[in-house]
């Protein structure tokens, strides 16, 4: 249980003060140096976010045309399409081991390439298996295909969050870096925002039936245009001066088992909170926005709902980079830790709302404000929270485990879970479920701070202030 400061190696530390110096030099700039190095900042990695981009957008439009899914492969059971979704997070863990394995040996540049490629393959196969309703005599082979592609999205997905995030962090100048990790959540907004448009024109212009047969299957070709652009673009990056001067330094080095036993001998506690960490952003991902509004707002119809979907993200792209900023500003956890009682407060009531009376009124401000902000906000600083919890030479494969773990198995199982319980008890079960996701992270955050005082845990490996109301360290 050895976690401590102390064991942290020379490079580490020396990398630390260097980036506290830099960190003080850019505040030095103002709001003008912030603004300037966000944007250079863009210019360099916009190959990662468009293709980080795929991952949130293929999950979206799953979770939109789940009906159409569940008619199609499942005989109709919403339960059973939403374990088909699943499967896809079951999978993460290991691809994230795998291809963060490959991060942080071989490089992020060649991890990002595969995960995007893997991705590609995943989401636009799913666009042509055949179904019930279009090459019925081969519905097996569609179904058998559709957990093929489904746990293949699951491992490249789950690779390309640690590498992305590791590479978006490592280049980042130090005072900008809770606004430029914040850019992975502004692209998942981006991305099931134009899921949800796309889907609710494509409702009003074909109608339940064509969409029943194949129009469900457009959003999933689409994703071809822009996977490939952003795979021509990842093949121009280069790698961050971080891992080369890590792969140069022999005193580092260390085979693939060795890094797995030192991130499980030295960094247990390190998963351990990373893990309770995600659990109220994964929530607020993938229940409100997506099952709520198949499960709850039925009555509006397909294209208005999917209009209320759409209003969610489009609230939770515009309060991510101030979650970002606020980052920067005052500490990660401490945002965090606003965005998770923010949740474990509105969760229940605001739900116990929407099952009371589903008109659009309650549905654009229950789903659309209230949970937007809450996925945007909590969305803009869990991949920093994590991976600051792990050194360079771990981080991909900590982000593998602590993140994806925390995402696969309450962020994904989240429609499923809500779906159980709504069966239970309608108008509070998944409610009390949301609310009570907030809390774990708040205890989570906390239990951090203390394990840091007590010398077990390091919170912090790139940027050491501020981290929690700019006292974390004391």
């Amino acid at each position: 249980m050895a976690e401590v400061v102390q064991n942290e190696r020379p490079q580490d530390v020396e990398s630390i003060r260097s980036n506290k110096t830099e960190e003080t030099e850019s505040m030095k700039s103002g709001p003008k140096g912030y603004m300037k190095d966000s944007l250079a900042f863009l210019k360099l990695t916009w190959p990662l976010l468009l293709g980080n981009t795929l991952e949130w957008y293929e999950f979206g439009v799953y979770s939109y045309v789940e009906k159409e899914i569940a008619d199609n492969f499942f005989d109709g059971s919403s339960l059973g399409a939403w374990l088909g979704y699943a499967v896809t997070f079951v999978a993460r863990p290991l691809g994230g081991l795998i291809l963060g394995i490959i991060a942080d040996h071989c490089g992020r540049k060649l991890s990002v390439n595969l995960s995007l490629f893997g991705m590609i393959v995943a989401t636009v196969g799913q666009g042509c298996l055949p179904g019930k309703y279009w090459g019925g005599e081969l519905k097996l082979l569609g179904f058998i295909l559709l957990m093929i592609f489904r746990a293949l999205q699951g491992l490249s997905a789950g690779g390309e969050i640690g590498a992305v995030t590791a590479y978006l962090m490592e280049v980042s100048p130090v005072s900008t870096i809770g606004m430029a990790i914040c850019m992975i959540s502004v692209a998942s907004q981006i991305a099931w925002a134009f899921a949800s448009a796309m889907l609710a024109l494509l409702n009003s212009l074909l109608g339940p039936e064509l969409m029943l047969v194949w129009g469900w299957r457009i959003p999933f070709l689409f994703s071809a245009l822009p996977g490939f652009l952003a795979m021509w673009g990842r093949n121009k990056i280069q790698e961050t001066e971080v891992f080369l001067s890590e792969v140069n330094d022999s005193s580092q080095k260390q085979s693939i088992c060795g890094s797995i036993v030192e991130l499980l001998v030295h960094y247990p506690l390190s998963l351990f909170v990373g893990i309770g960490g995600v659990c109220a952003a994964a929530t607020m991902w993938f229940a409100p926005p997506f099952w709520t509004i198949g499960a709850v707002l039925q009555d509006l119809g397909a294209s208005d709902a999917l209009w209320v979907g759409n209003s969610c993200q489009l609230v939770g792209l515009a309060i991510t980079p101030l979650a970002g900023w606020l980052a920067d500003r005052y500490g990660v956890a401490s945002t965090a830790f606003v965005g998770a009682a923010y949740c474990s407060l509105i969760g229940l009531p605001i739900y116990a709302c929407l099952t009371s009376s589903s008109t659009r009124a309650t549905a654009y401000l229950g789903v659309g404000l209230f949970f937007g902000l809450a996925q945007g906000f909590n969305g803009a600083t869990i991949y920093l929270f994590c991976a600051e919890l792990f050194p360079a030479r771990l981080r991909c494969q900590g982000m593998a485990l602590s993140y994806n773990i925390g995402v696969s198995f309450l962020g994904g199982f989240a429609a499923a879970i809500s779906q159980t319980l709504y069966q239970t008890s309608v108008h509070i079960a998944p409610g009390v479920y949301w609310s009570a996701t907030g809390v774990v992270t708040m205890v989570s955050i906390l239990l951090g701070l203390w394990l840091q005082r007590c010398k077990w845990i390091q919170l912090t490996h790139r940027r050491k202030e501020p981290y929690y109301f700019r006292c974390s360290s004391k």
